[in-house]
């Protein structure tokens, strides 16, 4: 009778498990490559059309100061598979330019997300979860380090490279194969997206989607870019390849909407949008975007680099409509979605913070912190040159590695930051300095070195 009792048990156990993962909400995370922070029309864009973003953003909580880990597009992604900022993983660039041509020599940075890190892919892999990338990985130039060694049960299209050779089939991607002649990839990764969706709905899923678009080059069904071809610009933005790119972008995001809505999933299921870096503004001799009012653009740590879109809708539980000012970054989802379906993690080497209580509450839950990053290379084209950054309230100091130059700006006033405020409030660019550097050596960042 014992035996029996302890089988009950057992059963019971197993049952109640069951339910439990099939109460657990699902998980949509995409990804935008490249995309600027006023390249939706719900941050401001005239120019652009996202219909399906925008829609997400009024059942949602927009942040209106979220932030990619980095300037460009390896750093961010490794920073939001591990909740780590990419100066501690020494995983800063993507490349270097006339590397040993400049007055200071950039560290040997890191290009393969090791195994040793645990992945928010393994972790919810490990919790139960049905886990799949659609798109562009760039964690690892070798086979071993793909997405399919990191924690993801299904992979398509996610390799080595962080561009697709180009949007049409042929793809040349070893984790995708042709669609039929003039398949768009953007169109193709939302059908991929689609079947996954409808294969595993009933049990929790992890679905990574990180789009190429608008990621160069820029290509786009000719039918779709002669829809902007002529349309009223606005400022800079009237690039109509490029809008081209973001509609289909916009379209894949209302395909997987709205089968979660058909699948009945809407209600249980997480959904975040963001970039992994600001716009591109020039590309050789082709204008591509305007991030006004922000400065700068990807490569640099002006806000124009590394501010990005975030929206995040969880119904239920994230605030209808509303903006937040939250200071939010990359790292902050591994934390915040493991928060989010009550696995919380206790970890010193995670960089990122759990934000539920302002998914929850929106400004009611306000969290005061720090945001820092750290670029040590070159980018000529960008004219930018090693640089470390920090944000505390609404002040932001860039320091500049070869002269130590420090840049000073409140950005409630000075948005676009024109006005350098180092010389006029001195006391503060040092104590902002201060903190930059106890944080470069909290994290173990990497510096550049003098050129012998």
């Amino acid at each position: 009778m014992r035996t029996i009792g302890i089988f009950i048990l057992s059963l019971t156990g197993l049952i109640s498990e069951s339910k439990l993962m099939a109460q657990q909400p699902n998980i949509v995370l995409i990804m935008a490559d490249d995309l600027g922070w006023r390249d939706l029309s719900c941050m401001g864009s005239k120019y652009y059309e996202t219909p399906a973003i925008d829609n997400l953003a009024s059942e949602g909580l927009l942040f209106t100061d979220a932030y990619a880990a980095a300037p460009v597009c390896l750093p961010t992604r490794a920073a939001m598979m591990t909740g780590k900022t990419p100066a501690r993983l020494h995983m800063t660039a993507v490349f270097d330019r006339d590397r040993g041509e400049m007055p200071l020599v950039p560290p040997h940075w890191n290009n393969t997300l090791p195994h040793q890190e645990y992945t928010m892919a393994e972790r919810l892999q490990d919790l139960g979860y049905v886990t799949a990338i659609m798109g562009k990985w760039h964690l690892g130039v070798e086979e071993q380090f793909w997405p399919e060694h990191h924690g993801f049960d299904v992979n398509v299209g996610g390799w080595k490279s962080g561009r697709p050779d180009s949007y049409f089939s042929p793809y040349k991607n070893p984790r995708l194969t042709d669609g039929p002649e003039g398949e768009y990839l953007t169109d193709r990764l939302a059908d991929e997206a689609v079947q996954f969706i409808q294969k595993y709905s009933d049990q929790p899923f992890f679905l990574y989607l990180p789009f190429y678009n608008p990621h160069a080059p820029l290509e786009a069904p000719q039918e779709s870019i002669d829809k902007f071809d002529g349309k009223q610009p606005d400022r800079g933005q009237d690039n109509p390849s490029y809008a081209a790119m973001i509609a289909h972008l916009d379209a894949a995001v209302e395909k997987v909407l709205q089968t979660l809505e058909a699948l009945g999933l809407t209600e249980n299921t997480i959904v975040v949008f963001t970039s992994d870096n600001g716009g591109v503004l020039t590309l050789w001799d082709l204008e591509i975007t305007d991030n006004s009012p922000l400065r700068g653009e990807k490569f640099l740590l002006y806000e124009g680099g590394i501010r990005v879109p975030m929206i995040v809708k969880w119904p239920g539980v994230t605030p209808v409509g509303e903006k937040t000012r939250q200071l939010a970054t990359t790292q902050d989802f591994l934390p915040t979605l493991l928060s989010a379906i009550d696995q919380p993690v206790f970890d010193a080497n995670l960089d990122g913070i759990d934000l539920m209580p302002v998914w929850r509450n929106g400004d009611q839950g306000l969290i005061s912190r720090k945001l820092a990053w750290h670029y040590p290379h070159y980018m000529p084209r960008q004219k930018m040159k090693p640089s470390s950054a920090v944000r505390i309230g609404h002040h932001k100091l860039i320091h500049w590695h070869e002269d130590h130059r420090l840049e000073l700006y409140d950005l409630s006033v000075d948005l676009e930051e024109k006005n350098n405020l180092a010389r006029e409030k001195p006391d503060l660019a040092a104590q902002l300095y201060d903190e930059l550097e106890s944080w470069r050596l909290e994290v173990d960042a990497q510096m550049p070195k003098p050129n012998p």
